[in-house]
């Protein structure tokens, strides 16, 4: 027998699976992901094992949707603000903003979790991935002049810099706000690809007054 698909059985299906994916973020959160089972996601979502399988594969694809599904509304906010502003330095002063504030704020309990209590290194690296590919995007289109060789390997070091700074954040090993961080990591970055002082100082001004409002940006 085939079955139809109605309003009324996708809402449900969307409420069973949101369900599924908060139960998934609690217990990551509260246990680690190693030790958490299938079987304990189920239970505490009030499913089946079975049922469980139909909307995720394995726990990894769990947690891979929980990582896509709290940044992609985030870099979409991002995209919008950077878009409204002309090609250079601000562009890329609101990503970089957006993105460390958005991990030490909004979502630190989730970053915590991929960073420090046993996410797989596949995962992690396929979410850094994502984030190489904006950046690539992004420096392509507001650094024209940056050849390809020099792009790849400020891909590179923005990245690494940047999950090392927001890993030791979350760590509590270093005693600097969100704000004050995300600050750091613009200048640092717009430095390295050739941009002025003033440039930068007048970039992150505008990221600032732009995603602090729009993310409501935690002071700590």
């Amino acid at each position: 027998m085939v079955y139809r698909q109605t309003p009324r059985t996708e809402r449900a299906r969307a409420e069973r699976r949101a369900r599924i994916l908060r139960a998934a973020r609690r217990l990551f959160l509260r246990r680690g992901y190693q030790v958490t089972t299938m079987r304990d996601v189920a239970a505490a979502a009030g499913t089946s094992i079975g049922n469980l399988y139909f909307y995720f594969e394995d726990k990894e694809a769990l947690l891979e949707t929980l990582l896509a599904e709290t940044r992609e509304p985030t870099w979409a906010r991002a995209d919008a603000l950077s878009d409204a502003l002309p090609a250079g330095p601000a562009r890329l002063a609101v990503l970089l903003y957006a993105n460390t504030v958005t991990l030490l704020g909004p979502t630190r309990d989730l970053t915590r979790a991929m960073l420090l209590l046993g996410a797989p290194p596949q995962v992690v690296e396929r979410a850094l991935e994502a984030y190489r590919v904006r950046l690539r995007g992004y420096l392509r289109d507001n650094v024209p002049g940056l050849p390809d060789r020099d792009r790849e390997l400020a891909v590179t070091a923005w990245t690494g810099a940047n999950r090392s700074l927001v890993e030791r954040r979350v760590r509590d090993e270093l005693d600097t706000g969100p704000m004050d961080l995300a600050m750091f990591t613009v200048r640092w970055n717009l430095r390295a690809v050739g941009f002025s002082d003033a440039e930068i100082t007048e970039a992150i001004e505008v990221a600032t007054r732009l995603v602090d409002v729009e993310l409501a940006v935690p002071a700590s």
